[in-house]
């Protein structure tokens, strides 16, 4: 059109791509002690990639580190440290957690091994806390609109958590991927965890979104 200028496209901006987040804040609100309640560690939204996002991929990637370390160790150590008690404890404790598992037969259902289900358990014990123990899980009412900002904190936090799982989802799907390589465990066994991680990105994507919904129908926006 006339007297209007077209830079970049209409799904890139005209500059050049950024590899990180924009951090730059000014304080809007009104008081000193405004400002400061909206910089807090848990609901601070300029730092809510750090608080959520990096902390999910930690505690995946930690876990691939420790299974990694472990196969490794099988594959290279020497026999004789491999035959030492300390050594044939551990793994007989190894094989005793991806092993057992547990028959309900009024159920006729055979549970995952323990190992398993203890590393399911360590996943929901901490998205729970990490989605649920923050306060607020949204913005104090205020006369103006979006005063604070239109993402209440439990849909900041939640949808950084979904992000962080992102690339476990996707790693843990093939047949050839990183995971099964580096820590040898078969990709029919890594489909549990794959599942898993799958069910904890949709769950903390559904939490994202629906404080929105909330949101905007409470403040008349929807």
């Amino acid at each position: 059109m006339d007297g209007m200028e077209m830079t970049g496209t209409p799904w890139l901006p005209a500059g050049p791509p950024m590899l990180h987040a924009y951090r730059g804040y000014e304080c809007s609100q009104n008081t000193t002690a405004e400002c400061d309640y909206y910089q807090e560690y848990w609901h601070f939204w300029y730092e809510s990639d750090r608080r959520f996002a990096l902390p999910t991929v930690a505690l995946f990637t930690a876990t691939i580190t420790l299974f990694a370390f472990a196969h490794f160790f099988q594959r290279l150590a020497p026999r004789a440290v491999q035959e030492t008690s300390i050594v044939r404890r551990k793994t007989a404790l190894y094989r005793f957690l991806s092993y057992r598992s547990f028959r309900l037969s009024a159920l006729n259902w055979n549970s995952a091994p323990l190992g398993v289900l203890l590393l399911g358990l360590v996943g929901t014990i901490f998205f729970l806390c990490m989605t649920l123990l923050p306060q607020p899980y949204y913005w104090p009412e205020s006369a103006t609109l979006n005063y604070w900002g239109g993402s209440p904190p439990i849909a900041t936090r939640s949808g950084w958590l979904s992000l962080g799982c992102m690339p476990f989802v996707f790693l843990t799907a093939g047949k050839s991927n990183f995971v099964t390589a580096v820590t040898g465990v078969s990709h029919e066994k890594l489909q549990v965890y794959h599942r898993w991680i799958s069910y904890a990105f949709f769950v903390t994507a559904l939490v994202h979104t629906f404080p929105f919904i909330v949101y905007n129908i409470k403040t008349g926006q929807m």
